[in-house]
């Protein structure tokens, strides 16, 4: 397989509390999962439906292939999580929701967006 898509994960910094116990609001940021060019985005050309764990089916617009390594575990999207998708050929820049993921022999992640 030739990885050459981008996948960034949006992560929440909790804010807590300042020094005078003021709330400090929470930050979200993107966070490149692995490296540039870890992943492979593939649109879903057949209408095809996933089964996810809630037992419901979904159509997909996505489907994405990526590296995993066990550093990259804490990292890995959960459902409803947004992710930044960029295809190296200029044709996909979006942000989308995850429907769903799996590993793939300990070595791949597959996420439905």
């Amino acid at each position: 397989m030739n990885f050459t898509d981008t996948l960034k994960v949006q992560t929440s910094l909790s804010g807590g509390y300042d020094e005078d116990g003021n709330p400090i609001e929470s930050i979200s940021q993107w966070i490149l999962f692995g490296k540039e060019k870890n992943s492979i985005i593939f649109p879903n050309e057949k209408a095809a439906k996933v089964s996810l764990n809630d037992g419901n089916e979904y159509v997909y617009s996505y489907v994405i292939i990526a590296k995993l390594k066990k550093e990259l575990i804490p990292l890995i999207p959960k459902e409803g999580q947004k992710v930044h998708i960029h295809k190296s050929d200029g044709t996909i820049d979006k942000e989308m929701e995850v429907k769903g993921f799996v590993t793939l022999k300990s070595r791949y992640l597959k996420i439905w967006v």
